[in-house]
């Protein structure tokens, strides 16, 4: 697996932690107390939510999200690819 495709599967693994995150929650509706339900949804879910990237709908963000860091890994590889060029001119 190259770097482009390392930083594809990253945001994969994000789109399906929040596939995962979304069921989870939905079974904590359809079982749980509205109390037990309103714990799930400001604490475990609104941390993992906020986690991953900033589309998460809560007010606070990760001060380093998932996506923040495949998008990093995606940034180095464009810049390792741009140094390698350059040194081949």
């Amino acid at each position: 697996m190259d770097t482009y495709e390392a930083a594809d599967r990253m945001m994969v693994i994000k789109e399906e932690i929040i596939d995962l995150l979304h069921e989870a929650m939905t079974i904590a509706e359809q079982h749980g107390s509205s109390t037990t339900v309103a714990r799930a949804r400001s604490y475990w879910y609104g941390h993992i939510r906020t986690a991953l990237d900033e589309d998460s709908g809560y007010m606070g963000r990760s001060m380093c999200t998932l996506e923040d860091t495949a998008r990093e890994i995606q940034a180095d590889a464009e810049n390792e690819e741009e140094e390698s060029q350059e040194g081949g001119i």
